[in-house]
C-alpha cells in the first residue's frame, strides 16, 4: 500500500455519524482517495485500535470457524426447507385428492342406489303384470299384440341396462374406495414426514440463529482489527459448493443478477435524514447475517476494505465506468484481484461498520470512489434483473 493511500485512509477516522435502522451512516471517505492501480486490500483507519498479531490471528480463526458454521447450517437449512416445502405440497395435494375421491365416491354411490331403485320399480311392475308367458298370451288375445310385446321388450331392455349401469357404478365405487384408501395411506406417511422435517427445520433454524449471532459478533471484531481478507480456502470451497445449490439466475444472456436472494428492500438511493451525514448513496437489501452475497455481474475484485463506516466492504470492477460495492459484510470468500462471474458468491452479509441491523449496502458507481453512484434499482432493472 502506498503512503498516500494510508494518509487518505487515516484522514477519515473522525467521520462517524450515527445510523438508525439497517443502513450505513452517510458516505465514508475511505474510498474517496484516488484508487491505486490494481487490486488492493486496505487497512483500517489509523485511529482504529490495532490488536497484537496473535490476537488478530485468533479473530481470523474465529471468523473462519463462525463463517463455516453459518455456511454449513445455511446449506442444511436450505436443503431441509426445500424438502419440507416439497412434502408439504405433496401432502396438501394428497388431502385435496382424498376430498375429491370422497365426493366422487358419494356421487357414484348415489347413482348406483338410484339405478337399483329404478330397476327395482321395473321388476315390481313386471311382477304385477306377470312374467313373459302371460304377457305373450295377453298379446295374442289383445287387438294390438305387437304394441304389447314391444312395450314389454323395451321394459326388459331398460331393466337390463339399468342393472348394467348399477354394476358399473358399483365397480366404480369400489375402485374409488380402494384409491381413496391408498391415497389416505400415502398422505398419512407424507404428514408424518412433514412433521419430522418441520421439527428438523426448526432445530436447524435455532442453531443457524445462534451461529449468525456469533458471526455478527466476530465479524465486527474482525473489521475493527483490520482482518478483512479472504476466508481460508477450505471455507471458501464449502461456500462455493453450497452456493451452487441455490444460485440466482442471471438475466437473459447471463450477464447480470441480484446481489442477494430472498431480501427486503430497505433504505433506498438518495434518501435523506438523520441516518446519514449526506444522502444515501446506495440501495440496502435487508437479509440475515451470513446470507450469501453474489457479484451482480462479471468482473474483477478491485478492493477489499474494513474498519471504516462501511465495515467489511468490497468493490468489483465490471468494465470501464461500471463498479459495484457490497458493504457491511461479515466475511469475504474471494480475494482482491480475483475474477468473478455473474451470480458467483463473493461474501457473506453482515452488519459491520456503521450499521445497526443486518443488510447489504449495494452501490453502482461510475468510478471506484464514493459519490459517483447511480440508483441501483433502475440500473439493475434496465439490465433485465427483477428487483
Amino acid at each position: 500500500m502506498t503512503l498516500s493511500l494510508v494518509v487518505a485512509l487515516s484522514a477519515t477516522a473522525g467521520a462517524a455519524p450515527v445510523a438508525t435502522g439497517a443502513a450505513f451512516a452517510g458516505a465514508p471517505a475511505a474510498m474517496t482517495a484516488a484508487a491505486e492501480p490494481g487490486a488492493v486490500e486496505h487497512l483500517p483507519p489509523s485511529s482504529a485500535p490495532l490488536r497484537p498479531p496473535e490476537a488478530r490471528d485468533q479473530v481470523a480463526d474465529r471468523l473462519a470457524a463462525a463463517s463455516l458454521e453459518v455456511i454449513r447450517l445455511g446449506r442444511d437449512a436450505g436443503r431441509t426447507g426445500r424438502s419440507y416445502a416439497a412434502v408439504l405440497r405433496a401432502a396438501r395435494a394428497g388431502h385435496a385428492r382424498i376430498s375429491r375421491l370422497h365426493a366422487e365416491l358419494r356421487r357414484e354411490q348415489r347413482t348406483a342406489d338410484e339405478l337399483r331403485r329404478r330397476a327395482g320399480r321395473i321388476a315390481v311392475a313386471q311382477y304385477r303384470t306377470g312374467r313373459r308367458l302371460p304377457v305373450l298370451r295377453s298379446a295374442r288375445a289383445s287387438g294390438a299384440p305387437q304394441a304389447v310385446l314391444s312395450a314389454y321388450r323395451k321394459a326388459e331392455r331398460r331393466q337390463r341396462l339399468l342393472a348394467a349401469h348399477a354394476r358399473d357404478a358399483l365397480r366404480a365405487s369400489r375402485s374409488l374406495a380402494v384409491d381413496s384408501v391408498a391415497t389416505y395411506v400415502r398422505t398419512v406417511e407424507l404428514d408424518t414426514r412433514r412433521t419430522r422435517l418441520d421439527a428438523e427445520r426448526r432445530r436447524i433454524g435455532r442453531r443457524l440463529g445462534a451461529a449468525r449471532g456469533l458471526l455478527h459478533k466476530v465479524s465486527r471484531q474482525s473489521a475493527r482489527s483490520g482482518r478483512c481478507g479472504r476466508l481460508p480456502g477450505t471455507v471458501s470451497a464449502v461456500a462455493k459448493r453450497s452456493a451452487t445449490e441455490v444460485s440466482p439466475v442471471p438475466a437473459p444472456g447471463g450477464r447480470w443478477t441480484r446481489p442477494v436472494e430472498r431480501y427486503q428492500l430497505s433504505a433506498g438511493f438518495g434518501g435523506a435524514g438523520s441516518r446519514w451525514a449526506h444522502r444515501h448513496t446506495g440501495q440496502d437489501f435487508a437479509v440475515p447475517v451470513g446470507t450469501p452475497v453474489r457479484s451482480v455481474g462479471r468482473g474483477r475484485v478491485l478492493s477489499l476494505t474494513c474498519g471504516d463506516n462501511f465495515g467489511i466492504s468490497m468493490v468489483v470492477q465490471h468494465g470501464a465506468g461500471t463498479f459495484t460495492q457490497y458493504a457491511h459484510l461479515s466475511a469475504v470468500v474471494v480475494g482482491a484481484g480475483q475474477q468473478v462471474r455473474a451470480g458467483q458468491q463473493i461474501a457473506l452479509s453482515g452488519s459491520t461498520g456503521n450499521s445497526t441491523g443486518p443488510h447489504v449496502h449495494f452501490e453502482v458507481r461510475r468510478t471506484p470512489q464514493v459519490g459517483s453512484g447511480v440508483d441501483p434499482v433502475p440500473w439493475l432493472r434496465g439490465r433485465g434483473v427483477r428487483v
